[in-house]
């Protein structure tokens, strides 16, 4: 897809009135399960190809998915623009054809969930999370009805959670066990390794002008960045 193609589907996507998702890549039809990764993507890093292998392991998936989420419930837009993170992304997917490529117009999980069911029936989608997404998921401060609005979502979706450079995975288990109650039984914790559990989008944009995010990135995303001289 061109730059203004992406652009103009992601405008769309925006104006949407209720959550809705849609998929970029030109990969084949979802199989029945699909590992997703919701995330701003800004840049892709290894830890999210790691998260995606891992929770795509885990779920038992055939097909593992980066979302890209148009709107977030703690960061704005800053750094690249939300289609050259499709472009980014459609790079990894290039190199890696079993990693979908998609974007949804919903802030929080239980919306995107929402969203993925209504544009893809049939398919069964668990969702990927670091421990920061994972704390974000309990955090009364994000719904009306926490209860109520987890679950619909967990009756349709698990969670694969897994450590971050904040978080061990035992850190992750007890969170898990303290906060989760009813929704424990659907949530799978998986351990990824140190060093990419480390790694982060930040980090990686704030190494770019001294050439170093190329160890925190995948090559077709360290090829994008500097082509496009991003993150200067």
């Amino acid at each position: 897809m061109a730059y203004q193609e992406i652009a103009a589907a992601l405008e769309a996507l925006d104006a949407e009135a209720q959550p809705a998702a849609k998929r970029f890549d030109p990969g084949g039809p979802f199989s029945a399960r699909v590992a997703v990764l919701p995330s701003a993507f800004n840049p892709p890093t290894i830890a999210h190809i790691h998260l995606l292998d891992a929770g795509r392991e885990a779920a038992g998936a055939d097909t593992a998915a980066a979302l890209l989420t148009t709107r977030n419930v703690a960061k704005g837009i800053l750094g690249a623009s939300l289609p050259q993170r499709v472009e980014m992304l459609l790079a990894v997917h290039f190199e890696r054809p079993e990693i979908a490529v998609m974007a949804c117009n919903a802030a929080r999980i239980v919306d995107q969930g929402l969203a993925l069911r209504r544009g893809y029936a049939g398919i069964e989608f668990d969702f990927v999370v670091g421990y920061d997404t994972l704390v974000r998921l309990f955090d009364p401060q994000y719904y009306s009805e926490m209860r109520a609005e987890l679950q619909p979502f967990f009756a349709h979706h698990r969670v694969v959670a897994t450590n971050r450079a904040e978080a061990g995975i035992e850190e992750v288990a007890r969170f898990i066990h303290s906060a989760a109650g009813e929704f424990e039984a659907r949530i799978i914790v998986t351990e990824i390794d140190g060093h990419p559990a480390g790694l982060s989008s930040s980090a990686a944009r704030a190494d770019v002008p001294g050439g170093s995010a190329l160890e925190a990135v995948p090559a077709a995303v360290h090829e994008y960045i500097v082509t496009h001289r991003l993150y200067h």
